[in-house]
């Protein structure tokens, strides 16, 4: 998990889990403004291949990190 940890830092997002088995975990990314507002980002990451599915506006949009969290090809 230590690649979507990373990923959330280079990106200025926390992470909220909202589950977690033996091959993924799930929840949101929390973006806050300069106001304290917030804005939320659903994702899903599988543990062994490190891609990470980010539900967007127009559908979702799967990324691969490497091991320390930078995007390896989308």
């Amino acid at each position: 998990m230590k690649p979507l940890v990373n990923y959330c830092r280079w990106h200025d997002a926390s992470l909220r889990l909202r589950g977690r088995d033996d091959t993924a975990v799930w929840g949101q990314l929390v973006y806050r403004d300069k106001e304290g507002n917030e804005t939320t980002q659903n994702f899903r990451y599988l543990l062994q291949t490190r891609q990470l599915t980010l539900e967007e506006a127009g559908g979702e949009k799967v990324i691969i990190l490497d091991e320390m969290g930078v995007v390896m090809k989308s």
